[in-house]
């Protein structure tokens, strides 16, 4: 047997933490607000004494690695992630798999994430840049690493409270969209190039979002994915663009990624976008008609959030800094205000941005769910749960 381990958690908790997940996907509730914090590879390897580049170091490693970084995020984290007896792993290359993909280098790191480095310096680089072999980048070793890890898995003996459960791995290119990959390979030169060249920049995107489409259906092919089994999508890049631009230059490539691989449910066209992305949301909700904005970050108040709430999921967005440095009773009140503005809409998922910091404390992050469970349903809807 390649490794065995033994998770601890009770039986009861998986089942209310799905009805709250299931209720707040109605834009209804069950007890109370379901939390899903973003616990990343970060701060589980940081947490367990793990580099990175151990964890990178080949397939079997990390796969080890990922099935103890499941175990203590199941063990010691106090949200409702965990809502079904079966754990997940996947090759995880962490946010440079997509831009690898398109013919970046990458710069690989002892105990950091790994980051790309610019490829492209000028237009005329950009207009005639060839895109790479997917198969020699890290999207080729991504689907090495799937068929080792299938085979892996079969040497795994994972048991919950002592009863063996199953142990899948999946494959699909990162959620980081064509426009993040396009930055990384031509640096913040691309937003200049934006308003010189548009049309250049309008086929360079098409030309990445092609590659993606076809990776994601050979992806989807290979591991007996549905096609369109739904889609996560971020375009963490875009935010600081206008709402002009981004219809011009965004929209038609996320119509294209959701039109093929996303459907309606509340995952189905998910979009995660880091920083301040307000200004961004009628094109958001109008024009890539997504379901879920999920890790919004704390740069968007609440009360901004009137023009996507009790039409989309929202699932954010406690500042990360305040659950990292700030005091239990700081998280508590940036919580309560969250279920405050936003509880009675429904459709409201409690976390971060994605970024919860290594090392933030677990008192701050429990603080979370106390105050979930404070405050329960809201008065208005007393009574009418899910």
């Amino acid at each position: 047997m390649l490794h065995t381990i033994n998770i601890q958690y009770p039986i009861s908790e998986i089942e209310k933490s799905r009805k709250r997940l299931e209720a707040a996907y109605r834009f209804k509730w069950f007890d109370r607000a379901p939390v899903l914090l973003g616990i990343e590879a970060r701060y589980l390897l940081h947490e367990r004494g793990v580099t990175f580049a151990e964890y990178f170091k080949d397939p079997k490693t990390q796969l080890v690695h990922q099935l103890g970084n499941l175990k203590w995020r199941i063990e010691q984290i106090p949200d409702d992630w965990f809502t079904m007896p079966l754990l997940t792993v996947s090759p995880d290359f962490q946010n440079v798999t997509n831009s690898s993909g398109c013919g970046c280098d990458i710069f690989w790191q002892e105990n950091e994430t790994p980051q790309t480095i610019q490829r492209i310096n000028s237009l005329d680089e950009l207009n005639h840049f060839v895109l790479p072999d997917w198969r020699e980048t890290l999207w080729g070793r991504r689907l090495d690493w799937y068929y080792e890890m299938k085979r892996l898995v079969e040497e795994v003996d994972v048991r919950l409270n002592g009863e063996r459960i199953p142990v899948q791995v999946t494959l699909g290119i990162n959620a980081d969209s064509p426009f993040m990959a396009a930055v990384d390979l031509a640096g913040p030169n691309f937003y200049t190039w934006l308003l010189e060249s548009p049309e250049t920049c309008k086929s360079f995107l098409q030309k990445i979002t092609n590659r993606y489409i076809e990776v994601e259906t050979e992806f989807r092919r290979i591991s007996n994915r549905l096609l369109n089994d739904g889609l996560n999508y971020s375009d963490d890049s875009a935010q600081i663009i206008s709402l002009e631009q981004y219809r011009e230059f965004c929209v038609p490539i996320g119509r294209r990624l959701y039109g093929m691989f996303g459907n309606n449910l509340h995952n189905g066209r998910m979009m995660h976008l880091c920083g301040r992305n307000v200004h961004l949301h009628e094109a958001l909700l109008d024009n890539l008609h997504i379901t879920m904005l999920t890790g919004y970050g704390s740069e968007n108040l609440p009360e901004e959030m009137k023009y996507l709430k009790g039409k989309v999921v929202l699932h954010g967005n406690v500042d990360p800094l305040t659950l990292f440095e700030g005091s239990t009773q700081s998280v508590e009140a940036e919580t309560r205000r969250i279920l405050e503005i936003l509880g009675s809409s429904g459709g409201i998922v409690l976390g971060d941005g994605f970024n919860v910091v290594p090392a933030s404390p677990l008192e701050n992050l429990e603080a979370v769910r106390k105050t979930s469970q404070a405050y329960g349903v809201p008065k208005k809807l007393a009574g009418h749960p899910a």
